[in-house]
């Protein structure tokens, strides 16, 4: 009989995937949007991952070419 192996905190040692939990960043963007999640342990707080939410993108123009004049 196989069995799952479950994450373990390395800090607290409490086992379970059920105990890794995800919570939005308090930062917040112009639009409201979070700006990262924190990935920890529900236990002791310990920090898995830090996850970025909102992303700076740069706006692109559409790209056309005109016709030299003759």
């Amino acid at each position: 009989m196989a069995t799952t192996a479950e994450p373990k905190c390395p800090d607290c040692g409490i086992q379970g995937i059920a105990n890794i939990v995800s919570q939005d960043s308090v930062e917040r963007a112009k639009s409201r949007q979070p700006w990262f999640m924190v990935v920890h342990c529900k236990s002791c707080g310990h920090v898995y991952n830090v996850v970025a939410k909102h992303v700076f993108s740069q706006p692109t123009s559409p790209n056309f070419v005109l016709p030299k004049k003759l």
